[in-house]
């Protein structure tokens, strides 16, 4: 292989790491029949997530809950690359916080980052299917 080409991959390789330092999200959040929502608490939002800096920041509060985007993992060579993500929602208290992972992929160069988490609600316990569901999702800009 020549010089020159070793040399154009290597500088693309290093281009398509320093992309993917920061991962630029949008985020929503969706009420569908969720006891104390409505459509008018939809929210949407756009994230910027940091590898150099692992953030966690809370980007909703709506209705007592707090809709939480953090960095995962982190790829820590000579550039730092975001692996995933995750979406937490803690509701109130004393209610346990809820968290979902993004789906991640092994290299930088390749697929996009999504996340969806729901909080399901049962009117009746006897009933296998939720009669109401509050989504709260991210996925990477195209």
């Amino acid at each position: 292989m020549s010089k020159t080409l070793i040399t154009i991959l290597l500088l693309f390789t290093t281009a398509t790491q320093a992309s993917a330092t920061q991962l630029e999200l949008s985020c929503s959040v969706i009420p569908l029949d969720y006891p104390g929502f409505s459509l008018d608490n939809i929210q949407e939002s756009a994230i910027t997530l940091d590898a150099s800096g692992t953030a966690v920041m809370p980007l909703f509060n709506v209705k007592d809950h707090t809709f939480i985007v953090g960095v995962n993992r982190t790829d820590i060579t000579d550039q730092p690359v975001i692996l995933d993500f995750y979406l937490q929602i803690q509701p109130p208290a004393p209610a346990a916080p809820v968290r979902a992972y993004s789906a991640s992929y092994f290299s930088p160069a390749t697929g996009k980052h999504h996340a969806r988490l729901e909080l399901l609600h049962y009117a009746d316990k006897a009933e296998p299917y939720p009669s109401g569901q509050l989504v709260f999702e991210c996925w990477q800009y195209e």
